[in-house]
């Protein structure tokens, strides 16, 4: 018992140790389904068989998710896109699932030190993923993934190693589940240096926290997640950006009556609200608002949607898709589109019945 609070400590020390802004490796903060899209960009406290949400959260998974298989392609913005696969499988020791992410930046212009254009490049990153997730008494179940992560810019390449572990606490005659996952806990192997010791980067380590409550007589859930643990004031520092109130909910002062605001909005940065009408198993309707993507990204001038996503899902026998939209900003929308493929049901068939002679 000794050594596993150990661990616990030095892995929430490691966390809170690191400073926002410099970490490499970001596309791992990526959501892995177009339903986590729909949610905000974070979905990973529903107890239920998504194979593209366990990706994100590896205590999801369980022995009904034996032989699911999800895809999910995501593009990006100015040329990019995203993209991710994963495979579950149950084994007696536990369930296991084998993943891919993958991000491309589009085609950049080379030039040499005189502004000579040279071609192009590409710019990749890659990620490699195998995880694992057990239940103890039912309502408690763990989970770990292990990410190799590599990335390619021009001739320069980096390797990393990251670390997800997740625990979660569901209650099915309530309705309720809840989980805390570790996010991304690992180091850099090889800078894009080459150089040993040299250009080292920190991985984007998060601890996040969410919980999921379906009413019993009503077919919604509402679900709310609290993330960015590993630093608290997350707001951009602007130096341009001038106040043009003195209200207490804008006023960027850190004492006095300003300091009211400036922790509310603060604490709402690290806060994602959602919802999702579940209409049986073959549909699901969802929606949330992140209101650090708004804080961060709307225009002062027109905030329209930013901060807010939307998204469904449709189930029909051993195949469902789900569809998920993110409004960044007035100019920016993300479309994630998800396909879910259970390999192991077997297709019922009709059997010809012979013609008999008479």
């Amino acid at each position: 018992m000794n050594r596993i609070l150990i661990v616990i400590i030095a892995v929430v020390q490691v966390a809170f140790a690191q400073i926002g802004g410099r970490s490499t490796f970001q596309f791992l903060d990526m959501p892995v389904s177009a339903r986590a899209t729909a949610q905000g960009g974070i979905y990973n406290h529903l107890y239920e068989n998504d194979a593209g949400l366990a990706l994100g959260n590896p205590a999801m998974l369980q022995s009904s998710l034996h032989k699911q298989m999800s895809l999910s392609y995501l593009p990006y913005f100015a040329g990019s896109h995203s993209a991710n696969f994963n495979y579950i499988h149950d084994l007696d020791l536990a369930t296991f699932q084998f993943g891919t992410q993958f991000m491309n930046y589009g085609q950049f212009v080379e030039y040499d030190e005189l502004g000579t254009e040279q071609g192009l490049f590409n710019v990749t990153d890659v990620a490699l993923i195998v995880g694992a997730g057990h239940s103890y008494k039912d309502k408690f179940k763990f989970g770990a993934n292990a990410k190799l992560a590599f990335s390619q810019i021009e001739s320069y390449t980096a390797l990393g190693m990251a670390f997800d572990m997740s625990a979660m606490y569901v209650d099915t005659s309530k309705y309720f589940s809840a989980s805390l996952i570790i996010r991304n806990l690992g180091f850099q192997m090889k800078s894009y240096t080459g150089r040993k010791g040299e250009g080292q980067e920190l991985m984007p380590t998060d601890v996040q926290f969410g919980i999921s409550k379906r009413f019993k007589h009503l077919p919604f859930r509402i679900n709310v997640t609290a993330h960015n643990f590993t630093r608290w004031d997350i707001r951009y520092d602007d130096p341009n950006a001038v106040q043009a109130t003195t209200s207490i909910f804008n006023d960027d002062e850190d004492t006095g009556p300003g300091a009211v605001g400036v922790f509310f909005d603060n604490f709402m940065r690290h806060i994602i609200i959602g919802g999702e009408f579940q209409f049986g198993k073959a549909f699901n309707l969802g929606f949330a608002y992140n209101h650090h993507r708004r804080a961060e990204l709307a225009l002062d001038t027109r905030a329209g949607l930013a901060g807010f996503s939307f998204g469904f899902g449709i189930k029909i026998k051993r195949m469902g898709i789900q569809y998920g939209l993110g409004k960044y900003t007035n100019a920016g929308t993300a479309n994630h589109l998800s396909l879910l493929m259970n390999l192991g049901q077997q297709i019922k068939t009709r059997k010809a019945k012979t013609p008999t002679a008479e």
